[in-house]
């Protein structure tokens, strides 16, 4: 069995896949190491299951695994979240003396401030933080990057600014899923504890574009008391102002079968594309 992760070794999705498993108990997994979201979600065997990170504390909501998921026949089994912190190393005496700085694509829009002290910088984007830190291994002098905090003490670079992120507390939180579809289903069995929590994400899509649509679907969850915690809106790229909307909704157990009848009549109007039901 293989879990699929954004990789290499020592990434922030490395020590959440590290973190679900201890807390469920899981061994006998392979960690397999990606480069790409895209190839994450590729690589996911039939037996197998994946890790995707879907939002940040600071830059908040990850949109290349949104993109993904609007898509993607996945369910989602859980969540984890990890503390994210950043440091700073480079091939220089001093911060002003940085040419080219090396910094992963989410890792930019949590790192503002210390990326505002070197603005004449060019900024290199990468697909990973453990990429950033290769970069700059193979890189020259006036290189710098920003990677993880735990990465720090474990390189030998001339110039290292430690916690550079906006703020000291900072967390990502990430999605695991097996790649099979997620279904509409009202459960049968009674659950065994009605106060336990779940979480539930799925994107809806209207028809049409017109006056008072989100107020409508709005209406559905009000009514039956679920509570929404997360509402996006994405375009669905088939026409300018049409958009599904990215929602994720919290309750306990015993509101579970009120969930599936709210979407089962939902489905008569909207397009559902349920993503999974878990337990937290």
């Amino acid at each position: 069995m293989k879990f699929s992760v954004l990789g290499p070794a020592g990434t922030f999705a490395d020590a959440a896949a590290q973190k679900y498993l201890a807390t469920n108990l899981i061994d006998n997994i392979e960690i397999d190491y990606h480069d790409t979201f895209d190839q994450v979600y590729q690589a996911v065997t039939p037996d197998g299951i994946g890790l995707l990170p879907v939002e940040n504390q600071l830059d908040g909501f990850v949109l290349a695994t949104l993109q993904r998921l609007q898509v993607a026949d996945i369910t989602e089994i859980g969540e984890v979240t990890v503390p994210v912190n950043f440091g700073l190393a480079g091939k220089v005496n001093q911060l002003t003396d940085i040419k080219r700085i090396f910094v992963q694509f989410k890792t930019e829009g949590q790192c503002q401030k210390i990326l505002s002290q070197i603005p004449n910088a060019q900024i290199i984007t990468t697909s990973s933080n453990m990429v950033s830190v290769q970069k700059l291994r193979d890189g020259q002098q006036g290189d710098a990057a920003i990677m993880p905090q735990s990465q720090m003490a474990r390189q030998n670079f001339s110039f290292q600014f430690a916690n550079v992120a906006d703020q000291t507390d900072n967390n990502t939180r990430f999605i695991i899923f097996k790649k099979k579809p997620a279904m509409l289903e009202i459960p049968t069995q009674p659950v065994e504890d009605s106060t336990a929590s779940f979480k539930s994400a799925l994107f809806i899509t209207p028809p049409t574009e017109e006056v008072g649509v989100l107020y409508r679907i709005l209406s559905y969850f009000a009514k039956t008391h679920l509570n929404l915690v997360t509402i996006m809106s994405m375009p669905t790229r088939q026409k300018i102002g049409i958009y599904s909307f990215y929602i994720e909704i919290f309750g306990t157990l015993a509101q579970k079968q009120v969930l599936f009848e709210t979407l089962q009549q939902m489905a008569d109007v909207y397009t559902i594309h349920p993503l999974g039901v878990y337990a937290l």
